[in-house]
């Protein structure tokens, strides 16, 4: 699977979350234990409840979810 299509699948699974909890990873940080909040056309804004703050992160450093006991895309 492409980069782009791959990227694509990762977003609208997070965008079908529906308010639960998810792991999140980026190319830029460890592990995220994220809630959707909103996102822009460049970006996606969670709740990290691991830190206790608003993330504002960009959708091309976003490389992987797992979400329903399923991984898409990468993790670590």
């Amino acid at each position: 699977m492409n980069n782009t299509k791959q990227q694509k699948n990762v977003i609208d699974q997070i965008r079908n979350s529906r308010g639960r909890f998810f792991g999140l990873y980026t190319s830029n940080r460890p592990a995220i234990n994220a809630q959707f909040h909103g996102e822009t056309p460049s970006y996606v804004m969670i709740y990290d409840r691991n830190s206790g703050e608003k993330l504002k992160l960009a959708k091309s450093s976003i490389i992987g979810v797992a979400i329903g006991g399923q991984l898409i895309g990468q993790g670590y």
